[in-house]
């Protein structure tokens, strides 16, 4: 790479302390330099763009998964690729873009040494863009909980879940969607979420589910709390293109989107964008 670029949040939630300097010192070892920019303030923004009006080749995001797609927006379709290291909780777009491994040094340095550039999809709900998923219904606050959970702050997660309307099974959104043969389905959901993948995928995974009783919703919101969403109990899983989700009641919808929280009107159409950036994978299979 003739130029590089590095950004690192530190405030993510596996970056280290001392993110900058091990990073130096790995691209030194590989021959590389860089100039780099830590995303330490509010607006992360307009660093960012700073950082593209250098016109870098490529830009090294350390980071969770939140602040990649502000990376990814930013620099749009034919920006600069970026290379992800893992420093977030999830890192569900890391293991999309690099497969399992999430060393972040082998990630680097498979990247540079025998990286491939790919293409990266995106959702897109009305205006807003996502590139991992994004959830729908009252289940999205157990952001905050699994975040404190996974933390090893037990009493915390235990408390922001009491303090939340999440096992609300009365309140549902209603689906429509089309597939990619033109068969068209929809139904109801308490809860849902809307899987964007990878390069290789043409359509959403759309998983959701339609609980009878407090318990099966509450089965649920645990599996999503220690494990993948579409691994909880009485989840559904289709595939679509493009789906509209409507709140029962037509108010705004609540949503994460790649963990953001968003409010969006009721009627809300998601579709998929087959290229939205670009990205340099590991290269794992």
């Amino acid at each position: 790479m003739s130029r590089l670029a590095v950004l690192i949040n530190p405030r993510s939630g596996s970056v280290p302390a001392d993110a900058e300097s091990q990073l130096r010192h790995a691209l030194e070892e590989l021959g590389e330099s860089a100039e780099f920019q830590l995303l330490d303030q509010e607006d992360i923004c307009q660093p960012i763009d700073e950082c593209y009006d250098t016109r870098p080749d490529a830009v090294i995001v350390w980071s969770g998964d939140g602040t990649v797609a502000c990376a990814l927006e930013r620099a749009g379709a034919d920006g600069p690729p970026i290379l992800p290291l893992p420093g977030g909780t999830m890192n569900l777009f890391h293991k999309q873009i690099h497969g399992d491994a999430l060393d972040w040094r082998e990630c680097l340095e498979k990247s540079l040494k025998q990286g491939q550039q790919i293409d990266v999809p995106a959702g897109c709900a009305g205006d807003r863009r996502f590139y991992v998923a994004a959830m729908a219904g009252k289940l999205t606050d157990l952001a905050g909980p699994r975040e404190a959970l996974r933390g090893g702050r037990v009493f915390e997660a235990v408390e922001r879940l009491a303090g939340a309307d999440v096992l609300d099974f009365t309140h549902a959104m209603q689906f429509k969607m089309k597939d990619a043969q033109g068969a068209e389905a929809s139904g109801v959901a308490t809860a849902a979420a809307i899987f964007v993948g990878t390069q290789r995928d043409s359509e959403f995974e759309f998983a959701f589910i339609n609980p009878d009783n407090t318990l099966e919703l509450a089965s649920a919101g645990i599996g999503a709390l220690i494990s993948d969403w579409r691994e909880a109990n009485g989840v559904t899983t289709l595939k679509a293109p493009r789906i509209r989700l409507e709140d029962s009641k037509g108010y705004d919808l609540r949503l994460t989107l790649d963990g953001e929280p968003a409010r969006l009107k009721s009627g809300t159409e998601f579709h998929r964008i087959a290229k939205a950036g670009r990205a340099i994978s590991a290269g794992y299979e």
